[in-house]
């Protein structure tokens, strides 16, 4: 029997760290830019479109990559039922299938593919044993952070004082590894060869500040609640004041309605840039987001913003109350629950802001 390709599963929150490894893979395989393909998994894709694109053998027996994102959302886990909720049974974990399972044992073997998940049931993993080799890419706790952080800098030839590093990794944690990469850049840049200080940090920082507002709104939309809590809490109130988080919320989660509907007709990435008024790593986050979010949660999201936005502007809820509220009830919907009624203070009461 010809040999088979070879398949690889990458699944964890820590979407950063499993993308550099996708980009070692393939510098590795050195595949050409013209053999990789990319599909995103979800309702409209099918098993069909995934055996055309893994079964297809290259030219020349050049290397090639098939890159599957969120492929566990084809089996169950994120699948629209057009059953009424009611008439719903009790829906089962995400697994592969035996058709599945049959793509991936015969592969051409000049095709390797990657399996990208933020988040996957332990079925799912269980199904690809035998088939996938499979590597977890975990949230890095602190004391790893700020370990990151130093070889980091070190490879790229920097030095960075202790108090640098403990104020750069108090400004962006472990859930943006990405954005910690490119505040260490800019950083690099602007010491000029000298080591990194802890006002090199201050005076650069206002991209940190940034992604502390990325944190929460990614929390948010990823349906981690108590993260976005824990994160509204921990802000400085002067640099994010309520207002200016409701009215972020409601901007981020209505580029990411705009963009799902673009992506629904067929525009590209940077028509939707175009059309958003948006580009570089804020257009990524909001197409990301926009192919990974269910549409009817999306849409049952924007009632809930417009309700929120109303209570506001009439003075039913104050903006503190109201934004927490909003947080509440956006990731209970983002991860399938329901909202509160309009109105109505989240368990707990006020974060005391």
């Amino acid at each position: 029997m010809a040999p088979s390709g070879r398949v690889y599963l990458f699944h964890g929150p820590d979407a950063f760290s499993a993308r550099e490894a996708l980009r070692a893979l393939r510098q590795e395989l050195a595949v050409d830019a013209t053999n990789v393909v990319r599909l995103y998994g979800g309702q409209d894709l099918t098993l069909a479109e995934v055996a055309a694109a893994c079964q297809t053998a290259s030219f020349f027996a050049e290397p090639r990559l098939v890159v599957i994102e969120q492929l566990s959302a084809m089996f169950g886990g994120r699948r629209r039922s057009r059953r009424p909720a009611r008439q719903r049974g009790p829906q089962p974990e995400p697994a592969a299938s035996d058709g599945l399972a049959e793509v991936l044992a015969h592969l051409p073997p000049t095709t390797t593919v990657v399996i990208l998940e933020d988040q996957v049931s332990a079925s799912f993993v269980e199904s690809l044993k035998g088939l996938a080799e499979v590597r977890s890419f975990p949230v890095l706790r602190p004391e790893e952070v700020r370990r990151w952080a130093a070889e980091r800098a070190k490879s790229l030839g920097a030095s960075i004082s202790p108090q640098a590093l403990e104020r750069l990794c108090e400004l962006v944690d472990g859930y943006h590894l990405g954005e910690l990469a490119h505040e260490i850049d800019k950083l690099i840049a602007y010491a000029d060869g000298r080591r990194i200080e802890a006002g090199d940090v201050e005076a650069v920082g206002s991209g940190a500040v940034e992604h502390q507002n990325w944190d929460l709104t990614d929390a948010v939309v990823a349906g981690r609640a108590d993260r976005a809590l824990r994160v509204l809490q921990e802000m400085d109130a002067k640099q994010h004041p309520p207002q200016l988080l409701h009215t972020m919320i409601i901007r981020q989660f209505r580029l990411v309605i705009l963009a799902q509907d673009l992506l629904r007709q067929g525009f590209s990435t940077p028509q939707i840039g175009e059309r958003l008024g948006t580009a570089g790593f804020p257009l990524r986050k909001v197409i990301d987001q926009a192919s990974r979010y269910p549409a009817d949660r999306l849409e049952a999201a924007y009632r809930r913003l417009l309700e929120s936005d109303a209570a506001v502007k009439t003075g039913v809820l104050d903006v503190e109350t109201a934004l927490e509220c909003l947080i509440v009830d956006l990731a209970s919907i983002a991860a399938g629950g329901r909202s509160r009624p309009a109105g109505t203070l989240p368990a707990g009461g006020r974060s005391g802001r």
